[in-house]
């Protein structure tokens, strides 16, 4: 046995950080929501999102106000939910839970989960005892959800010259839901005064 493994303190809470960029949140980004409250319940699951300082409005329009009142209205995430922190070192503290007895579980999609190399600090998920996140952090991987829709083609889309009707469709079909608020405020965002 390890001399760190004699001295890791177990938690008794647990974080869990669904990160991305959300430029906006979709329905897949949802769907993986709910899976992670069903596993691992509604008041351990954050969205872990910010605006890196090299963010261009082409690839990040919306501010981290403006991803959580997305994510808020098309979603009924609870805003409380929605943390202005880095998806790969996320701010326990920013959650109202302890850092000193909370467990962090970073959640990537397969596609993403590559990026981070466990060895260290990181460690894969497993459903056993779990540390607390000044000793480790865990790598949870989950699947792509609606057929890997993305933000990206989504913006593209609504910033096409297409009728007011066929953005629409877009816009319920990302969703799932269609809100003339955030369907107006995203037009306006993506399309300045055109």
């Amino acid at each position: 046995m390890r001399y760190s493994q004699l001295v890791e303190a177990d938690a008794t809470d647990i974080a869990v950080f669904y990160g991305g960029r959300f430029q906006p949140m979709h329905s897949g980004h949802f769907q993986v929501y709910m899976d992670l409250v069903r596993k691992f319940g509604s008041d351990n699951v954050f969205i872990a999102t910010t605006v890196s300082k090299t963010a261009t409005s082409d690839k990040d329009p919306f501010t981290f106000d403006e991803k959580k009142m997305i994510a808020n209205k098309m979603f009924n995430i609870p805003a409380n939910k929605v943390v202005n922190t880095q998806p790969y070192k996320p701010d326990v503290s920013l959650t109202g839970k302890n850092p000193a007895n909370t467990a962090i579980v970073l959640v990537f999609s397969e596609k993403d989960a590559g990026r981070l190399k466990t060895g260290g600090y990181l460690r894969m998920f497993k459903d056993e005892t779990l540390v607390t996140g000044d000793e480790a952090g865990y790598i949870y991987t989950v699947p792509v959800k609606d057929d890997g829709r993305s933000a990206t083609t989504f913006r593209n889309a609504m910033r096409m010259e297409l009728d007011v009707n066929e953005k629409q469709k877009v816009f319920k079909d990302f969703f799932g839901a269609f809100n003339p608020e955030v369907f107006d405020f995203v037009m306006d965002k993506l399309n300045g005064d055109q």
